[in-house]
């Protein structure tokens, strides 16, 4: 009888276990990178990668004035470019964990992947939001999406209140987006492009000359979980509407190879009609003439809860699966001047 309540026992902790590891596990688990070890890992990968890799720092976050690096992978002299960047938003982390990912291939590449190194300059931003991923990563909260700016200039920081929405901030429709107040967790900021954050990346790539722009995502909701987002479009235009269909293609391509973590099938492509505000993507596509496209990592699960911060086993299934993803992306990318890259009539 003991051993039998024994064997329940230890099934039911068994149980509990496996629905922790299927739901979320926070403070993040030990496996994901730490605010705090992230410049050593970047370091580690330019000791690897030689002229293969650079560590740039394009500047600081706003109010605690905490660095923001690009790191480049592939070779200097490569003349096509693309950009990932892991983070917007504090509390989703899975998407440093996949851009990292990216950068771990150069420790043990294969044939496709030094192709790709010696076409491409990969530049990876692993977060744009130091600030609030620093609050997440430390276990001080775990739904910290905006940066640390005291927005309500009561002169004192409140940790689940302050900060601007860095997805929303970009000078492209920023003007279209709904007020919100400072409160609200989707704060577009005061104006266009106010925080440092935003300045320093677009000073960085407003000369670079990208040809593809990738930002990852986790939807803390949800309701946007293992899908990719195009930029807004304005259908009565067709050049617009040509790029964009190349724009689509880019990320069919790229959904149709990740099987998705918590549903059947693979990623979808939200075509409708998407928001008109100040995003990442819609500023690449717009004011860059950059193709560019938003992939929400997570899901929901059996419980119907939405998982953005899984356990060790699960975040590392999904970075490999995304790595896969990205690499047989970059391989079959059109070469410059194909029938998928924009002409310059239809970037005007």
């Amino acid at each position: 009888m003991i051993t039998l309540l024994l064997i329940v026992l230890l099934s039911l902790g068994f149980l509990a276990s496996c629905a922790h590891n299927a739901g979320n596990s926070y403070p993040l688990d030990g496996a994901y990178t730490s605010f705090d070890a992230l410049e050593s890992r970047l370091a580690s990968f330019v000791a690897v990668g030689g002229e293969l890799c650079e560590l740039k720092l394009i500047g600081f976050s706003g109010t605690d004035q905490l660095p923001i690096h690009a790191l480049r992978i592939g070779s200097k002299a490569a003349s096509r470019k693309v950009l990932v960047i892991g983070q917007h938003h504090g509390d989703e982390v899975l998407g440093i964990e996949v851009v990292l990912g990216i950068a771990e291939q150069l420790k043990a590449p294969d044939k496709k992947f030094n192709a790709i190194l010696e076409q491409f300059q990969i530049w990876i931003i692993p977060t744009l939001n130091p600030e609030g991923w620093r609050e997440v990563s430390r276990g001080n909260y775990q739904w910290k999406r905006k940066n640390n700016r005291d927005t309500n200039n009561n002169k004192k920081f409140e940790l689940r209140e302050d900060g601007v929405d860095l997805n929303r901030n970009y000078p492209v429709f920023w003007a279209e987006d709904q007020l919100t107040a400072s409160s609200n967790p989707y704060y577009k900021g005061s104006s266009a492009a106010s925080e440092s954050e935003i300045q320093a990346l677009l000073k960085f790539v407003e000369k670079a000359d990208f040809e593809l722009a990738v930002f990852y995502h986790s939807s803390a909701s949800g309701a946007y979980s293992e899908k990719l987002y195009l930029p807004w479009y304005d259908k009565k235009d067709k050049a617009m509407t040509r790029r964009y269909q190349k724009n689509e293609e880019l990320a069919q391509s790229y959904a149709g190879s990740v099987k998705k973590d918590y549903g059947r099938g693979t990623y979808e492509v939200q075509t409708g009609i998407s928001s008109k505000m100040g995003s990442a993507r819609n500023y690449f596509f717009h004011a860059l003439s950059t193709p560019a496209f938003l992939i929400e990592i997570g899901g929901i699960n059996a419980e119907g809860i939405s998982v953005i911060h899984p356990g060790s086993k699960m975040m590392q299934t999904i970075v490999k699966k995304h790595v896969a993803a990205f690499k047989t992306l970059l391989i079959s990318l059109p070469d410059q001047g194909s029938g998928l890259q924009y002409t310059d009539e239809e970037k005007k």
